[in-house]
């Protein structure tokens, strides 16, 4: 049954959904027959207007539900049947809103898993923050404050990617991570995930579509389904395309 828990760590990283829907109420559907193949390693950014089903899809990935009909698998493992503890440990969250704790930039980046300092600073540094921490009066010792009230908002998304990072995760999912940072840390998120390419299977639910624009491949939802998936160039070619709208919208919004 698909109850039974895989021992099976996710190794790869490779995501599939096949013919996946799913409502809050049953009778009207938020996702319909969605279907995707995320190569392992690969960077894929999910887009599309509010209400199109994208955070929808992301809490299907993140196990918070279950796909009324489909199957979503990683590595071939249904998704439903891997062990807690190993989900915890291969799969990777940077949310909209990262939660800092008022304790030290070390303990926010470890968050009790124990690991060696020499992985806290190898995650620092993958995600751009390392050189923030270091001019910290007590660099990573030094208390952040309550909710990291010592950082900037950018800092303190840094320091999310960072701890999401430290687990050395198989999948990495961004939930609109850069929405409500400056373009300058935007940049510093967009190298770091340039770096992780053909490393983690990163999956990013995208608002600000600059983030994703690098990646390999971009899916547009619309209404539940998915509407155009490419490139961002060859999304950009779709005449008068969802994606081409979006974008220029955003572009004249800056």
């Amino acid at each position: 049954s698909e109850r039974v828990t895989h021992s099976r760590r996710i190794s790869r990283g490779r995501v599939e959904l096949r013919d996946v829907s799913f409502g809050y109420d049953p009778d009207e559907p938020v996702l319909h027959d969605v279907s995707l193949e995320v190569p392992a390693g690969s960077f894929v950014g999910i887009v599309g207007h509010t209400g199109s089903g994208k955070s929808t899809l992301l809490a299907l990935l993140l196990r918070f539900y279950t796909p009324q009909s489909g199957r979503i698998e990683i590595d071939g493992i249904p998704l439903a049947t891997i062990g807690d503890e190993h989900f915890r440990a291969d799969v990777g969250l940077v949310p909209q809103e990262p939660f800092l704790l008022a304790a030290s930039a070390r303990e926010n980046i470890d968050m009790g898993r124990g690991l060696p300092q020499t992985a806290i600073e190898a995650a620092a540094r993958a995600a751009r923050v390392h050189e923030v921490i270091e001019r910290l009066p007590q660099g990573y010792d030094t208390p952040l404050g309550e909710g990291g009230a010592r950082l900037s908002s950018g800092q303190k998304q840094l320091i999310a990617v960072a701890r999401a990072l430290a687990g050395q995760p198989r999948v990495l999912f961004l939930d609109e991570a850069t929405s409500r940072i400056d373009s300058e840390t935007e940049q510093l998120v967009q190298q770091a995930l340039a770096e992780l390419r053909g490393k983690i299977t990163v999956i990013a639910i995208a608002h600000r579509l600059s983030t994703i624009r690098a990646a390999d491949r971009i899916v547009v939802l619309n209404h539940g389904r998915i509407a155009e998936q490419g490139t961002h160039d060859e999304l950009m070619a779709i005449p008068g395309g969802i994606y081409q709208r979006l974008y220029l919208l955003q572009q004249i919004g800056e």
